[in-house]
């Protein structure tokens, strides 16, 4: 630093010290700093021009130089001026009293280390808990610890555990961030953290973090100034630090898609990064995770349900009614904002593509589960669009034989094993998310079938650890044998479920081009002469043309090609949620075949008995569940498309069966199809989505069967030796169901097997 320059005056004890330019701390350039010299603090300062005016002398032929010099300063608040010097005693004396601030804070910080009162350091876990009750997300500060059984224990988490910094009390740095704390790394830095000095008090009495003062103005969260510093170049309108990382934990704990749209340990990495680091998440990403992430938390208030009168759970546009609630935004609403804005951002400028379509996943998840319908199927339809550019539909050597201007992928190639299959993940989760969302409706897919031309997912230990797995040992989409065989070292739970999302769109894709495919010709898709079909009396249906045929017996046969260990998703009271929607796939495939088809009520009809069948399956699998302590709402959005499809199938019995006066029917479907009701109920407590299928299914039954089958809920649900006597009961009408279906099998001589 430049010493002062001589001065006629001196202080009245002799003293050498002046008080006319001595550049404060970090008044000086970047560049003098760095290299350790004399800096006037000009713009530029005199150093850096003279450094620059000798290296363009000096500079060798054809060298490119800056035309200026390269002279950077800290942004300075306030007025800039240098203040005269202290007296070095004054100056001793404050360093001194800064000291013994510091060792205050530390012998407090280490009593209450050694009483166990700090904030406990939040740990990721299976998100499969001891609650009994079906959603126990009273979250406070960071997720539970696990138990030593594996399940999460969630009377340890609670939010009065959470310290709060009140006015006029010092810091705990264990609140903060690691990035945060390693900034303190020297004395200089943490007095200008700590600023005054302050009486010291820790108050863990609050229910939920809480600062007297607002500490970002850049922070639109309503509880963003509670959860303690904010750091400088904080990304606008995220949430602060603590509350982000909560949120992130609250994801990558308890979303079912989590840790394979992402690899969990590098993300968690990333995000104690500084803001400003080029691996530091990207804005898109963050909020759409706080948005996901705050339906498994009780620290920021959920969405209210729409309360306008002219509501209809029916229409395609819930949105329009929102204008009229007069209500502010909801923090997962405005998370969802700010998420379309940065992610719109990034699509304009071209910056983070494949991240985008990350943020684009989540949004259509959250959408969907807010029973947004029309957004989440225009948010689907851009998450599956937006893989097309980036290339992670096709895997070399499956690209265009012809040459264009643009390459097969946007995106610049993986650099790890790791961001290979984190693309190749976004992909199928982005089509899992399309078809298990179109499987309600008979809207055309946004991808083809035939326009995917990749390999399946790694299994989920391998794409953790990061383990490169040859393309010769894996699977394609396009064998023709993907969805009955499974090779043992490349199948887990999650790779069947993405089978079982390929199984749906066959089945959804023959649905919508039956018309067309037998108005062009296709031999498969023609109908054989009157009189020859297997309905009563002769009658020729769609069930029989061969690809119908074919179709139905490769739904039987999937289903029963499961690896022995992976047919239950249900082990010693875990539950699996991607193995549970691959084991309850091929009955919601078999339904949405045969449902147009079936006529309730005949003896002779196959689609009847199938859809029957295919009901109480669900039924059983939603059991056996319901009689562990798992929590039905971490299941996912799709097992309540399944729900509620299988319930209607049973309502529709259920009419048949009043109609016949048939009373021991009558108690058997009614009592099914309040056990749907029930869980539909009880999960719709907390997701939207979930809300809207149990007014739906209720509305449908009014309809069908009258107001006096509207038996009324139960408050909780049932002891779970109810759950397991309902289980076997169903399992012997399930046994003589199919007794039923494989006797008109036999005699019609189809030789399908079903499931």
């Amino acid at each position: 630093m430049p010493k002062a320059p001589s001065s006629s005056s001196s202080h009245s004890n002799g003293a050498g010290f002046q008080s006319a330019h001595v550049l404060r701390r970090n008044q000086a350039c970047h560049q003098c700093r760095r290299r350790k010299l004399k800096c006037d603090a000009k713009r530029p300062c005199s150093t850096c021009v003279r450094s620059h005016s000798y290296a363009v002398a000096h500079a060798p032929a054809g060298a490119e130089l800056p035309p200026h010099p390269d002279c950077t300063f800290d942004e300075v608040a306030g007025n800039t001026t240098p203040e005269p010097l202290d007296h070095p005693k004054s100056r001793f004396e404050r360093l001194e009293n800064r000291i013994n601030e510091l060792e205050a804070l530390l012998g407090e910080k280490d009593a209450l280390s050694s009483n166990g009162t700090l904030y406990p350091q939040p740990a990721i876990a299976r998100p499969v808990h001891n609650d009994p009750n079906l959603f126990p997300f009273g979250m406070g500060a960071g997720i539970p610890p696990v138990g030593t059984n594996g399940i999460l224990d969630f009377n340890s988490f609670q939010s009065e555990s959470m310290v709060s910094v009140e006015a006029g009390s010092s810091v705990d740095f264990t609140q903060f961030p690691a990035s945060s704390v390693n900034a303190l790394d020297n004395l200089a830095g943490v007095a200008s953290l700590i600023g005054s000095p302050t009486n010291a008090h820790i108050s863990p009495t609050s229910n939920s973090p809480s600062m007297s003062h607002q500490t970002s103005s850049s922070s639109t969260s309503p509880d963003a100034s509670k959860f303690g510093l904010v750091p400088h170049a904080w990304p606008k309108n995220l949430p602060s630090p603590d509350l982000l990382r909560h949120l992130v934990e609250a994801f990558f704990a308890f979303h079912s898609y989590a840790n394979q749209l992402f690899h969990g340990p590098s993300f968690m990495s990333s995000l104690t990064l500084p803001p400003t680091h080029p691996a530091f998440p990207c804005a898109p990403i963050l909020h759409a995770i706080c948005a996901v992430g705050s339906t498994y938390t009780a620290v920021v208030a959920p969405t209210p349900p729409p309360s306008s009168n002219d509501f209809s759970v029916y229409d395609a546009f819930p949105s329009k009614f929102r204008a009229h609630e007069h209500r502010p935004d909801s923090f997962a609403e405005m998370q969802v904002k700010f998420a379309k804005e940065t992610l719109e951002q990034s699509m304009f400028t071209g910056k983070h593509l494949f991240e985008c379509t990350q943020a684009q996943i989540l949004l259509c998840w959250w959408y969907w589960c807010n029973a947004k319908w029309s957004e989440a199927f225009v948010a689907c339809s851009l998450a599956l669009r937006y893989a097309v550019p980036c290339g992670v539909n096709v895997c070399p050597p499956f690209n265009s034989i012809a040459e264009h201007l643009r390459p097969a992928s946007i995106l610049p190639p993986a650099r790890t094993v790791i961001e290979d299959e984190l693309r190749r993940n976004a992909f199928w989760l982005a089509y899992a998310m399309e078809r298990t969302h179109g499987s309600g409706n008979g809207w055309a897919i946004f991808l083809d079938d035939e326009d995917v031309s990749q390999l399946l997912p790694l299994r989920q230990d391998q794409f953790d650890a990061g383990i490169l797995v040859p393309p010769s040992e894996r699977q394609w989409s396009h064998d023709h044998d993907v969805l009955l065989t499974h090779p043992e070292g490349q199948t887990d739970p999650f790779i069947l479920f993405i089978k079982a999302t390929m199984l749906l769109s066959r089945v959804k894709n023959f649905n919508l081009r039956f018309r067309s495919n037998m108005h062009k010709g296709d031999p498969n898709y023609q109908l054989p002469p009157e009189g020859a079909g297997t309905g009563p009396g002769g009658v020729v249906t769609v069930r029989d043309c061969p690809a119908f045929r074919d179709l139905d017996q490769l739904i039987g046969s999937f289903r029963q090609s499961f690896p022995a260990h992976l047919r239950n998703p249900v082990d010693d009271g875990i539950v699996d949620p991607h193995l549970y929607m691959a084991c309850t796939a091929p009955h919601l495939a078999h339904i949405l075949l045969h449902e147009s088809h079936a006529m309730v009520g005949s003896s002779t009809c196959i689609s009847s008995c199938v859809i029957l069948n295919a009901s109480r399956a669900i039924l059983n699998a939603v059991y056996n569940i319901t009689s562990t302590s798992y929590n039905l709402s971490l299941l996912g959005l799709f097992p309540m498309i399944c729900w509620f499809m299988a319930a209607r199938v049973l309502v529709r019995f259920l009419r048949v069966a009043i109609a016949s006066k048939s009373e021991d029917q009558i108690a058997t479907l009614q009592a099914e199809v309040d056990f749907f009701r029930m869980v539909i109920s009880r999960v719709g407590e907390h997701i939207p989505l979930a809300q809207r299928y149990d007014k739906m299914l209720y509305d449908f039954i009014l309809q069908n069967c009258g107001v006096e089958y509207l038996s009324p809920l139960p408050d909780t649900l049932p002891p779970r030796r109810e759950f397991a006597a309902a289980a076997s009961v169903d399992a012997e009408l399930f046994d003589a169901s199919q007794m039923i279906l494989n006797s008109l099998l036999t005699r019609i001589g189809t030789g399908n097997t079903p499931p």
